[in-house]
């Protein structure tokens, strides 16, 4: 059942939505690389300085927090993302994810929310932000 303040009607616009927290492990990472195909060293348990998880991993934090709880709509259309980047993030980090409507309007008589989810470390660094708008029904 979709939470009611994620409807276009009932959303409060800025107020946090849903928090989600993960300890990142290295099978996450492992798992993520060979998914995708990744090789690069740079994400290997043995990498010099450590390993880092490959930047677009952060993305997938956010969209897992939402779908878990229900957040979205039902037949909601997302159109776009903007995507930004900070500080990488390794196995052994605790992230926290915060999924937020930050807008909500009408054009040519469709309804549209704006979301954002933001994923920090444990020392409050930006790992990435996905702030991306859907055409809800």
């Amino acid at each position: 059942m979709v939470d009611p303040l994620t409807t276009f009607e009932a959303a409060e616009i800025g107020r946090p939505l849903r928090e989600g927290h993960i300890r990142l492990t290295q099978a996450d990472v492992d798992a993520f690389c060979a998914l995708l195909g990744y090789d690069d060293p740079a994400y290997r348990a043995d990498a010099p300085g450590g390993p880092v998880a490959p930047t677009s991993m952060g993305l997938t934090f956010g969209l897992r927090l939402g779908w878990e709880a229900d957040v979205f709509p039902p037949g909601a259309i997302r159109v776009g993302d903007r995507n930004r980047y900070g500080v990488p993030a390794r196995p052994g980090d605790d992230l926290t994810t915060v999924l937020t409507i930050t807008a909500r309007f009408v054009r040519r008589e469709r309804k549209f929310l704006e979301y954002e989810m933001v994923t920090r470390n444990r020392t409050g660094d930006l790992v990435c932000s996905v702030a991306f708008t859907a055409i809800v029904p």
